[in-house]
């Protein structure tokens, strides 16, 4: 079993450190050494101020150039070498706190597991990628496990401050070992969240991605409609995913069976070598993702997920790789089915979302790229829709809705543009409220914007860059009046407030 702190308050003046030959090192060197049960007073753990990393890296999967750098600040950026490094590994059955003033590293698969588990992240804690280790002739790294009836309390934002005065260096970032000089997709393992609520598979379903008998309870789902798994707040989550078989992968950020009692707010997957957020049932609501340059879907629902996400952001990358099946891609901006077989088992995957801008890409010419990118919005395999208020834009098909549930599905109030085709010739019928959407196709960049009419929209259909400020609708713009309730389509409104991804999210890698 591994290590653990059991007996932890968080904003006390001392701890007690319940382990055998707890080394700290710098430089690879020891740092200090407690004993067992030495109790250490006076000890403050002080903030460090962290930044974001600023590397200015490139490589084959990442050319972005130097715009849209949301992640700006008056301090240097941190020395990783001048802070302690911890190795974290195995199963954690106590509770465990991780603080700044230390890095902290993830051995193979990291698990916290039971009732009595609970991870205390603090403000402004980078947790990346530590040593292999293999599972069933398989090496993995860098995972962190949250079992179901374990908790995490993940909170960059503990103080509840507005975004407007938020303190960017207060960011929980899991990511690859700073020491990576041109990290890529996948040099992360990701983070996974286990809960009780309900799914449409059985409660002994063990979540994909993890070796075959792992030394914790990896299954997930129940009866608990308001399970709470914790707090995942103001987080990002860099160059995460890891393929162990065909279909059977760690995302960025995989939720099975997450209960409505937890609080996923302020979230950012970048990078990731599989799906940025991966929702397998449960009915956890979430608001505020940004989903950024992942080599699949940016957001994929499965298994009965039920929960209510409003605003989010999918942007793919024009210069990275794409997932492809059979040949052909099957990168979405958003998937969605029932379950792998299109059985119409309860309950029925039917996710309520709102104010999602959903933005591909175009070379600028006549192509569409369209061998990169599959479909801005893919339901299929029996699930249910509801996606309203939203933009969808900068692919070759907009929206495919493939054998659904269209029974109580609704789509409606978005403004959408496609290269090529609005609507793929539905399979099985669309949903049951399918109106009040506006849009129209255009082969290269300036006629895509015609129809949705962003800020700065070449910026994202044929540059390459990223700059969220450019996703607003202008005041012509259909989004900018075409909601429901007379309100903007999409996850910015008009006009120059503000944004809500400044300070916290990380677009210039």
């Amino acid at each position: 079993m591994a290590k653990q702190i059991i007996d932890f308050n968080p904003d006390a003046s001392y701890k007690y450190i319940h382990e055998p030959k707890d080394v700290l090192k710098t430089n690879n060197k020891p740092f200090i050494k407690f004993p067992i049960m030495k109790k250490i007073t006076n000890v403050k753990t002080t903030a460090i101020a962290l930044v974001a990393i600023a590397l200015g890296l490139s490589s084959c999967k990442k050319e972005l150039g130097t715009d849209g750098d949301f992640s700006k600040s008056s301090k240097a950026a941190i020395d990783y070498n001048a802070l302690p490094k911890k190795h974290l590994s195995g199963v954690f059955t106590g509770s465990r706190v991780l603080s700044p003033d230390t890095l902290y590293y993830l051995d193979g698969v990291v698990y916290f597991s039971g009732v009595n588990a609970k991870l205390h992240i603090k403000a402004g804690t980078h947790v990346v990628t530590g040593d292999p280790v293999t599972y069933a002739g398989r090496a993995l790294k860098g995972v962190l496990v949250i079992g179901r009836n374990a908790k995490i309390y993940a909170d960059g934002n503990k103080s509840n401050v507005s975004e407007a005065s938020y303190n960017a260096d207060s960011t929980i970032v899991f990511g690859a070992d700073p020491a990576i000089t041109a990290p890529v997709p996948g040099d992360f393992g990701g983070v996974i969240i286990l809960g009780n609520a309900p799914t449409n598979q059985p409660a002994t379903t063990v979540i994909e991605g993890i070796p075959t008998t792992p030394p914790a309870d990896v299954t997930y789902g129940g009866t608990v409609t308001a399970d709470n798994s914790g707090v995942l707040r103001y987080a990002r989550i860099e160059y995460a995913g890891f393929l162990l078989s065909t279909d059977n992968e760690i995302n960025g950020l995989t939720l099975g069976g997450v209960g409505s009692g937890t609080t996923l707010s302020h979230i950012q997957v970048a990078y990731s070598d599989d799906d940025s957020f991966e929702f397998f049932g449960g009915t956890v609501n979430a608001d505020h993702l940004v989903a950024l340059a992942g080599i699949d879907d940016d957001f994929d629902f499965d298994f009965g997920y039920s929960g209510t996400i409003q605003y989010a952001i999918s942007l793919k990358n024009r210069a990275g790789n794409h997932t492809v099946s059979g040949g052909v891609s099957d990168a979405n901006g958003i998937e969605s089915d029932n379950n792998g077989g299109g059985i119409a088992s309860t309950p029925t995957t039917r996710p309520t979302l709102s104010n999602f801008t959903i933005i591909g890409y175009s070379t600028g010419g006549a192509g569409t790229e369209s061998d990169e990118l599959e479909n801005g919005v893919h339901f299929r395999r029996a699930s249910g829709v509801n996606l309203q208020n939203s933009i969808i834009g900068g692919y070759n098909n907009a929206v495919r809705f493939e054998n659904i549930t269209a029974a109580g599905s609704t789509f409606s109030y978005n403004t959408i543009q496609a290269f090529t085709t609005l609507y793929t010739p539905a399979t099985g019928g669309t949903p049951a409220v399918f109106t009040n959407n506006l849009g129209g196709t255009g082969s290269v960049g300036a006629n895509a914007n015609s129809y949705l009419r962003l800020t700065a929209p070449t910026a994202f259909y044929v540059n390459g860059s990223y700059n969220p400020a450019n996703l607003r609708p202008l005041a012509s713009s259909p989004a900018a009046t075409g909601s429901s309730t007379g309100s903007f389509n999409g996850a910015f409104a008009p006009g120059t407030g503000a944004l809500w991804t400044a300070n916290w999210t990380k677009f210039n890698f």
